[in-house]
């Protein structure tokens, strides 16, 4: 996919979109971890080489770290962000989340009712600290969770119209009969509708 100076490409392992500038920069966004982002910036940097570029893999750092924590309570946001004002900015005609901003370390969290926290930060361990940071707040605001719901099917409705007849059947009983040489005969089935069947062997 090509933009105005700018080419996307998207790589399967890991799974990662590069955006390659005409100035020579690449950003790699959608990896889970540094390193993942690390070997996907090489592996573009390698396909740029076999295109027959003249490029090398350097420079590399992260920029943006986006996580998402889920808590075990939900929250009341609007008293959390009236006794955060300083820090806190909730405009639900806007955004259903209270934005909170953290100076040091520096990060900006989305906290939400439900429970749910995003946090976007310029590296990975300010991530760690910025919950560890909110937690306390939120922990003041919380709320009781309702489990989620369990779907269960409603029983099956059975109608019967009319009559039913119930037909039983007998069970097939095997007898053994010893019979003379000239009709020798080894067994025979008697069944409920009284119908036999026999096997005989002559000489």
């Amino acid at each position: 996919m090509a933009y105005r100076n700018m080419v996307s490409m998207k790589i399967r392992h890991p799974k990662a979109t590069a955006s390659i500038w005409s100035s020579g920069k690449i950003t790699c966004t959608g990896a889970t971890s540094e390193e993942e982002a690390k070997k996907a910036g090489r592996k573009v940097a390698r396909a740029l080489q076999k295109l027959g570029f003249n490029v090398k893999f350097a420079s590399f750092r992260v920029v943006n770290v986006l996580a998402t924590c889920i808590l075990p309570f939900a929250i009341r946001i609007q008293t959390f962000s009236d006794e955060n004002r300083n820090n806190a900015s909730y405009e639900p005609e806007l955004h259903p989340g209270v934005t909170y901003k953290i100076k040091d370390p520096k990060a900006t969290l989305k906290v939400f009712s439900t429970g749910s926290i995003t946090v976007t930060a310029p590296r990975v361990s300010n991530v760690q600290s910025a919950i560890e940071h909110v937690y306390p707040l939120v922990y003041e605001h919380k709320m009781y969770k309702p489990p989620s719901s369990v779907k269960t099917l409603p029983e099956a409705a059975v109608e019967v119209s009319g009559p039913t007849k119930i037909k039983r059947k007998k069970p097939k009983i095997t007898k053994s009969i010893d019979l003379d040489e000239e009709d020798e005969c080894s067994s025979f089935e008697s069944s409920g509708d009284e119908s036999f069947s026999s096997d005989a062997s002559f000489d």
